[in-house]
């Protein structure tokens, strides 16, 4: 069954713009809006340099728009992932998209240049694992076993505890693998499993998990004070702004949060009160807020604040993966040093023998 839908997975991926191109085109479509292009004049343009079946996409975009889709159905059509696209769906509401095309480029760079980084930085220590890792079983398969009979034919205690030693070492690297393995089968059974609770009891999940509690809040307050700062500098008001971000479903964690929000709100309690009672945001997100509603200017506060998280979140991805490559170097040295006590230890133990 699945052979059959693979052609059209296919070929819809080709009417589709590859991820390494989508920071790209979104940076040239931005370019094109500002300079007075239309959206629709501008996709034609952009299409043939970063789409493989130009013509098919084109004819869908046509039946797309026909049918009174609008920018972010034509984008989610191109294949830009639906959870980046809540800043386009508030910004064709609107106005401001070129600004919010702008902004969605910058964020896909952003994680684009964190997976370049990361795969870089793995690449190599993972290409040197493997060899000591076909190092290891070419030990255990050739040199292991002549070793062994030349220990029993001893009938030496001595000679038996260092083959047990050396044979424990060689098997050093099926441990590491082991270990990796059940992180990532970790890793899956909680993302499986979180999956079956609502949004809701999700987020308060994922705000008692230690490090990754740290991450959501970064990525919750920038979004959040993104989102809204675009919405209030529209003219919208606090209340309105929050009725749109809680009626959205683009981000679900998102609405979850501006539901809250929207009902303390109501409630009578001030923007900074209900952002403290939620305790999904950063420390120091209250205090900006309080600053922007005492000067007037809560819009403008919030967009800077949010600019200066993009920066946070690149410097905190920047020295996360700065840990990376050092242990994995260290992994590899524990390795280089077990091999070599796999060799030396048998030869040290048949001296006397000899």
């Amino acid at each position: 069954m699945s052979l059959k839908f693979l052609p059209s997975r296919i070929e819809v991926r080709d009417c589709q713009i590859p991820r390494k191109k989508q920071a790209q085109f979104l940076n040239r479509l931005s370019t094109l809006l500002s300079e007075g292009y239309t959206f629709y004049d501008s996709l034609v343009m952009l299409l043939p340099h970063h789409v493989k079946a130009s013509e098919e996409a084109h004819n869908k975009l046509a039946a797309n728009l026909k049918n009174g889709d609008g920018v972010t159905t034509l984008l989610m059509t191109l294949g830009i992932p639906k959870s980046y696209l809540l800043s386009i769906q508030m910004a064709e509401s609107h106005g401001k998209l070129q600004k919010a095309l702008l902004c969605l480029h910058t964020h896909i760079a952003m994680l684009d240049r964190a997976k370049a980084s990361l795969k870089k930085v793995v690449m190599y220590p993972v290409f040197l694992f493997c060899m000591l890792a076909g190092l290891f079983l070419a030990f255990r398969t050739y040199f292991l076993p002549n070793m062994q009979l030349l220990a029993n034919s001893r009938q030496n205690t001595a000679s038996s505890n260092t083959m047990s030693w050396t044979s424990l070492l060689l098997h050093l690297p099926d441990v590491l693998v082991t270990v990796c393995l059940l992180v990532f089968i970790m890793v899956f059974l909680f993302r499986w499993g979180i999956q079956r609770y609502s949004y809701e009891h999700q987020l308060s999940i994922l705000l008692k998990t230690p490090i990754l509690s740290n991450w959501m809040k970064l990525f919750w307050t920038k979004s959040f004070s993104q989102e809204l700062g675009t919405l209030l500098a529209s003219g919208l008001s606090l209340q309105h702004a929050l009725d749109v971000l809680k009626k959205q479903n683009y981000q679900p964690y998102l609405q979850v949060i501006s539901t809250n929000i929207y009902t303390s709100i109501l409630l009578g309690d001030s923007l900074k009160q209900a952002v403290q009672i939620a305790d999904c945001f950063m420390d120091d997100f209250p205090t900006y807020i309080s600053h922007g509603e005492v000067s007037g200017h809560l819009d403008r506060e919030l967009l800077i604040y949010s600019d200066l998280l993009n920066e946070q979140t690149e410097e905190s991805l920047t020295k996360s993966l700065s840990f990376v490559q050092p242990v994995l170097f260290g992994v590899l040295a524990i390795c280089i040093l077990a091999a070599y006590l796999s060799i030396l230890l048998p030869v040290y133990g048949m001296i006397d023998f000899i």
